[in-house]
C-alpha cells in the first residue's frame, strides 16, 4: 500500500469536489473531536456581581416559582437530547455521502454533492445499525469497567485506582481500534455494497489481514488531525485575550468591551473553523476509503 500515493489522491478529490466539505461539516456533527480544559478561579481578579447593581433583575428572576424552574430543566433537557438525535443523524448522512462520494469520484461517476448526499441517505439506516450495534457492544465493554472501577476506588480510598492505570492505558487503544473498525465497517458496505453482517465480516477480514498497515494509517491520521486541531485552537486562545484583559483590569467598562470583542470574534471565527473542519473530515474519511480500496486490492491478488 503506497500511503503517499493515497494522501495524494484524497487531496486531490477533496480539493476537486469542494461539495463534499458539506458533508464533511455535517459528518463533524456527532463531535469527531472534543477538548477539556481547566481554569484556576484562584487567579482571576474578583469581580463583584448580584450585590444589588441589578436590583430589578435579581427580583424578577426571584419572582419565578420553583416549578417554573423545573419545567425549565426538563425542556432544556429535551431540546439538547433532539439537537443530539438530529446532529446523529445529519452525521451518519454525511459520512455515508463521504465514503459514497469518493468511491464514486474512483469509479469515475460524476460526483456532486446532490449525489452524495442521495448516495448518504439511501444508507443512513444501515450505517445507523452499523453505529448502534457496536456503540451497545462498546458501552457493555467500556461502562461497567468505568463505573466499577470508580466505585472501588472510593471503596479503597483510591488504592484500587492505580491498580486500574494499566488497564485504562489498554482501553485506550481499544478504544480506537473499535472507532477505527466502525468506520472500515461503513465503508466496506458502501464500497462493496454489502449487507450489514457481511460488512462486519469483511471489514473485520480487512482489519485482521491488514493490522499492521491499518495502525500505521491510524497512526499518521490521529497524529495529523490532533496537530491540525491544536493549531485551529490557537485563535481561540487569541480571541479570549480582550475578554482576560478585561477581568484583569477589573472595572465594569473593560470587562463589558472585552467580553463584547471576544464574543464577535468568536462568531466571526466560527464559519472558519467550521469549514477547516469540514475539509479535514473529508480528507480523513477519503484516506481511510481509499486505503480500504488499496487493501481489498491487493487481498484480491
Amino acid at each position: 500500500m503506497d500511503i503517499s500515493a493515497i494522501f495524494k489522491r484524497a487531496w486531490e478529490i477533496t480539493w476537486k469536489h469542494k461539495g463534499l466539505w458539506v458533508l464533511g461539516i455535517l459528518a463533524n456533527c456527532s463531535g469527531g473531536s472534543s477538548s477539556q480544559g481547566s481554569s484556576n478561579v484562584s487567579r482571576i481578579p474578583e469581580y463583584r456581581t448580584g450585590g444589588g447593581e441589578f436590583p430589578q433583575i435579581e427580583r424578577w428572576f426571584q419572582a419565578i416559582p420553583e416549578e417554573a424552574w423545573i419545567a425549565i430543566a426538563i425542556a432544556a433537557v429535551g431540546v439538547m437530547l433532539l439537537l443530539a438525535l438530529v446532529f446523529w443523524v445529519l452525521a451518519a448522512i454525511g459520512n455515508g455521502g463521504l465514503i459514497a462520494g469518493f468511491q464514486m469520484a474512483e469509479t469515475g461517476e460524476t460526483v456532486t454533492l446532490a449525489s452524495a448526499f442521495q448516495q448518504g441517505i439511501s444508507y443512513f439506516w444501515k450505517l445507523l445499525v452499523i453505529q448502534l450495534i457496536l456503540g451497545l457492544a462498546s458501552l457493555v465493554v467500556f461502562v461497567p469497567v468505568i463505573f466499577g472501577g470508580a466505585i472501588l476506588s472510593v471503596l479503597t480510598l483510591g488504592i484500587f485506582l492505580l491498580c486500574l492505570i494499566p488497564l485504562i492505558c489498554l482501553l485506550i487503544p481499544l478504544g480506537i481500534a473499535l472507532t477505527i473498525y466502525t468506520l472500515l465497517t461503513q465503508i466496506a458496505l458502501i464500497v462493496e455494497e454489502l449487507d450489514i453482517v457481511a460488512a462486519f465480516q469483511r471489514a473485520w477480514e480487512v482489519f485482521r489481514s491488514n493490522l499492521g498497515q491499518v495502525v500505521v494509517m491510524g497512526l499518521i491520521l490521529g497524529i495529523g488531525g490532533f496537530v491540525v486541531g491544536l493549531v485551529l485552537a490557537i485563535p481561540f486562545i487569541l480571541i479570549a485575550l480582550p475578554f482576560i484583559t478585561g477581568l484583569i483590569v477589573g472595572t465594569d467598562t473593560s470587562s463589558v468591551a472585552g467580553l463584547s470583542v471576544t464574543i464577535i470574534g468568536m462568531l466571526l471565527y466560527l464559519p472558519v473553523l467550521l469549514l477547516a473542519g469540514g475539509i479535514m473530515r473529508t480528507f480523513i474519511t477519503g484516506s481511510w476509503t481509499l486505503t480500504y480500496r488499496s487493501l481489498i486490492a491487493s487481498m484480491a491478488e
